[in-house]
């Protein structure tokens, strides 16, 4: 039933048309011309009642196509949406990075994450610039926010990043407002660690955490996070404190690497010191 009524709402003209031609004949036929003048003026009214009374039934492949059309538009309005979002964020980021590079006192070579790597723990990324960009283990490796971690392998054209939610990553650092030492590490999850701060300090929700100078592999001052909480350990004379990275390092795509190297003279030395303790402990 519903096929024929699809089938008369769509060839309803051409129907209309053979009803027509089949009364003219009739109505031809019969021969009476006067007759024929009354019948005519009654049939015009009644198809002009007839189709003004079925003129708001929808037509459902017209309906049909007309929807077809309109997803069509909408899906390429979307996706222009998208594009002009994109473009929109990236324009922001490349704004920040910008602002960041003007105001800096190191040269930067600014680089795209092209992979992401986790490892037993361990997160690195790839970035699209390599030594024939300039870039050296050991260089530091941030964003307007913060810092991600440091290069600890190059290509011609690609570098590995050792990330700050790495279980081998230890950082020395400082909360800005105190000055106390400290040192961060990954706390496996979404947080880092802010190890070794007295109870006998005060530290605070909120406060700002800074790569420190005494790093012998970061430079000072870059920002690493805020302060999330501080809880006294009861096991010790140090806070628990929690710390939400400044970078959001499962979103990052622009990074900044610092074309310079910390010095490496206080490592060398250090290192030195290192080995002759662990030669006297073990008398080897």
């Amino acid at each position: 039933m519903q096929r024929f009524i699809e089938f008369v709402l769509r060839y309803r003209e051409h129907i209309i048309a053979v009803l027509l031609s089949i009364i003219a004949l009739a109505l031809m036929s019969y021969g009476d011309v006067t007759q024929l003048g009354g019948f005519r003026a009654l049939i015009i009214g009644g198809l002009g009642l007839a189709q003004e009374a079925v003129a708001w039934i929808p037509n459902p492949i017209a309906l049909q196509r007309e929807n077809q059309a309109l997803r069509q538009i909408n899906m390429e309005l979307l996706q222009e949406v998208m594009v002009l979002r994109k473009a929109g964020i990236e324009n922001e980021q490349l704004r920040r990075m910008l602002a960041l590079r003007q105001n800096a006192m190191f040269t930067y070579r600014a680089a795209s994450v092209v992979g992401k790597t986790t490892f037993r723990t361990r997160q690195y990324i790839t970035l699209d610039r390599g030594s024939n960009d300039g870039i050296k283990p050991g260089m530091n490796v941030v964003t307007d926010a913060g810092l991600v971690g440091s290069v600890i392998g190059t290509s011609g054209h690609f570098a590995i990043v050792q990330t700050l939610f790495n279980r081998d990553v230890r950082v020395s650092a400082r909360l800005a407002s105190t000055r106390e030492e400290g040192i961060i590490a990954w706390d496996g999850f979404e947080y880092l660690l802010l190890h070794n701060i007295p109870k006998t300090h005060t530290v605070q929700v909120g406060d700002l955490v800074v790569t420190s100078s005494l790093s012998t592999r970061y430079f000072p001052e870059i920002p690493i996070g805020t302060v999330e909480s501080v809880v006294p350990d009861p096991s010790s004379m140090f806070y628990r404190i929690t710390v939400r990275p400044r970078v959001e390092f499962w979103r990052l795509e622009q990074v900044f690497v610092i074309l310079h190297i910390p010095p490496t003279e206080q490592l060398t030395l250090e290192n030195a010191l290192q080995e002759f303790i662990n030669h006297r402990i073990t008398g080897r």
